[in-house]
């Protein structure tokens, strides 16, 4: 790998690597952080590590420049060949980084610039609901033609994707025979009860999908910290705004009320029934990802946590 950057930082910038270090963060992309002797001497190159085209490089590299033309801090894309990506590498430090160090006002003037943040990425729209493929191209549930033999009743678009999704999750994680059935009843079972929660009649809105302090940059200037860049983009669909603060949720976002408030005073409205409802399903959707990287004790461990919520949410 190191003689593949190599030819990569001399062909795309006729420079010479001063030094490669692996980026072990994350579960899908293979990344590096790369020095070398010419400007912008700092670049990230992302090597593609999967063939799906919802998480593809060619959809990363869409939302990247949907983001930037909407004036929005993704990193600029110096080359890109579908095998790899080489991005800017922000100035500033990752947000999780300082998180715990800040001060409490410190908290607050950061998360108000959060959703700012968010608020400007959701007012991007989409015509329907579903992943986002390589150029902008929505992967939504498309219905069988059937010949016309009556009034066919409105359905709720929104709901259907989602639920299509959700079950696409079930039924991975049910194909592993250590999986326990009870528990997959309890979560469907939870589902089907509580629709309710996330009853949403906007419009398909982008969303970054991992949208936490572990991707935000952020530089002090003056007294004030700026946020500088956000990163890691495989995962953003067309779905429901709330869908973006189930990270923020998970990290104790809305567990402390003065945080919580910075952050609908400069967002909005947040419906939080929504929130944590979709923090469940995706964290249905996580212990598939790793049990399906071999990860098998870490995906258990959220399975029983998730089995720990239903039991408390039914008391």
């Amino acid at each position: 790998m190191e003689d593949k950057i190599k030819e990569i930082i001399e062909r795309e910038f006729n420079a010479q690597v001063l030094e490669i270090k692996r980026i072990t963060e994350g579960y899908s992309h293979y990344m590096y952080l790369v020095k070398i002797n010419k400007d912008p001497k700092e670049v990230i190159i992302r090597f593609s590590n999967n063939k799906k085209e919802d998480v593809g490089l060619g959809k990363e590299k869409f939302i990247i420049e949907l983001l930037r033309k909407n004036n929005i801090p993704a990193p600029k894309i110096y080359s890109f060949n579908g095998e790899y990506m080489v991005l800017e590498k922000f100035n500033g430090i990752r947000l999780d980084i300082i998180w715990d160090s800040l001060t409490k006002q410190e908290k607050i003037q950061i998360t108000k610039e959060i959703g700012k943040l968010l608020s400007k990425i959701h007012s991007i729209k989409f015509e329907k609901f579903g992943k986002i493929e390589s150029e902008g191209k929505i992967k939504a549930d498309e219905a069988f033609n059937f010949r016309k033999v009556g009034e066919k009743p409105e359905h709720d678009p929104y709901i259907r994707q989602y639920l299509i999704d959700i079950f696409d999750d079930c039924a991975r994680l049910l194909s592993y025979p250590h999986i326990s059935k009870e528990f997959m009843e309890k979560i469907i079972s939870y589902y089907i009860r509580n629709l309710g929660k996330i009853d949403y009649n906007g419009k398909a809105t982008l969303v970054h999908a991992d949208f936490m302090t572990g991707h935000i940059f952020v530089e002090k200037i003056g007294d004030e910290y700026k946020i500088t860049g956000i990163i890691d983009f495989e995962f953003a669909r067309s779905h429901a705004p709330e869908y973006d603060f189930i990270k923020l949720h998970r990290q104790g976002f809305f567990d402390d009320e003065e945080i919580k408030q910075a952050l609908k005073d400069s967002y909005g409205d947040i419906n939080e029934q929504a929130v944590e409802f979709h923090r469940l399903t995706r964290d249905l959707g996580f212990a598939w990802a790793m049990v399906e990287s071999g990860n098998k004790k870490l995906s258990d461990e959220k399975l029983k946590e998730l089995e720990e919520k239903l039991d408390n949410l039914k008391r």
